[in-house]
């Protein structure tokens, strides 16, 4: 059975070059990460994340423990 692809989305902390460098091992930690972006120019500092089967709150959790705040964003 095929895996679906999810993006998810998500307001973040993560402001810098040096956030995203920081935050880059956390991410990498996960193997159902096929990728992810922050867009430090936008005021939400917006994490886009594909990935397959995994939850919102794993992604939120991982970010947190890298020490950076993250809310999931809706549709």
């Amino acid at each position: 059975m095929e895996k679906l692809l999810q993006i998810l989305v998500f307001k973040t902390t993560v402001k810098t070059p040096q956030d995203r460098a920081t935050l880059a091992p956390f991410m990498a930690t996960l193997e159902q990460i096929n990728r992810w972006t922050v867009d430090c120019e936008d005021c939400d500092c917006v994490l886009r994340v594909e990935a397959e089967d995994i939850s919102p709150q794993e992604i939120i959790e991982l970010v947190l423990r890298a020490g950076f705040e993250c809310i999931e964003l809706g549709d």
